[in-house]
C-alpha cells in the first residue's frame, strides 16, 4: 500500500510545483497583459471563466475566456476593442466580440455603455434567426452611470453581426453591424437618446 502512495505523492508535488495555472481569473491575465487592468464582469460557466475588463489608464474593452479546473484558472484566448469611447459616441453603444474555436465553445460578444437609457441589447447574425435578446446589467460598484452587457452562443460565429441597442420605449439607440470585414456604424445623436 505504502508503495502506491510514494509514486501519487510524487505525482500530486509535482503537479503543485510546476503548476501554471493561477488562483483567479485577473491573476490568469496578468500573465499575459502587461498593463494593470480592471475587472468589470466575470461570469462563470461549466466550460470555464468569461472575463470583461479593461486596461485601467486605456481606451480599450477586453474580452476573456480562461479554462478552469481542480488546479485553477488557466488563460485560453482574448480579444480587445480600442478606442470605445469614440465607439459609443458615435454609435450609442461599445462591444467586443471573442469567436469560438478549438478551445472556446462559445461566441462572445460583451460590451459596455454610460447611457443610462439604454435598456436591451440584441445581437443577430445572418446564418442565426433570431436575435439574442440582453437585458442591460446592474450598475458596476461605485459607478451608478457604467453598464456591462453580455452574450454566448454556440449558434454564434463572431463574424459577421449585428448589435442594436434599445431604450424602453423601443427606441435605437446604437446600431453596429459589421459584415466580416467591414464595420458599418449607424451614427445616432446620443444627446437625443438620452
Amino acid at each position: 500500500m505504502l508503495t502506491m502512495l510514494v509514486p501519487f505523492a510524487f505525482l500530486i508535488s509535482f503537479l503543485l510545483r510546476f503548476n501554471t495555472y493561477d488562483d483567479n481569473a485577473q491573476d490568469a491575465i496578468m500573465a499575459v497583459n502587461a498593463e494593470p487592468i480592471e475587472v468589470l464582469f466575470e461570469h462563470k460557466v461549466n466550460e470555464g471563466n468569461i472575463l470583461l475588463y479593461r486596461t485601467l489608464g486605456g481606451d480599450e474593452l477586453s474580452l476573456a475566456f480562461l479554462s478552469r479546473d481542480f488546479t485553477g484558472i488557466q488563460y485560453i484566448d482574448s480579444a480587445t476593442q480600442y478606442d470605445i469611447t469614440a465607439l459609443e459616441e458615435q454609435a450609442g453603444i461599445t462591444y467586443v466580440v471573442l469567436p469560438k474555436s478549438e478551445k472556446i465553445p462559445f461566441t462572445i460578444y460583451g460590451g459596455l455603455t454610460t447611457n443610462t437609457n439604454l435598456n436591451e441589447i440584441f445581437v443577430t447574425e445572418p446564418s442565426f434567426q433570431i436575435a439574442h435578446s440582453i437585458h442591460m446589467m446592474e450598475p458596476l460598484n461605485g459607478e451608478d452611470n457604467l453598464h456591462v452587457w453580455l452574450a454566448a452562443s454556440a449558434d454564434f460565429t463572431g463574424h459577421s453581426f449585428s448589435i442594436i441597442g434599445l431604450a424602453n420605449d423601443g427606441t435605437i439607440i446604437g446600431d453596429i453591424e459589421h459584415d466580416g470585414t467591414r464595420l458599418t456604424i449607424h451614427s445616432i445623436d446620443i444627446g437625443e437618446a438620452q
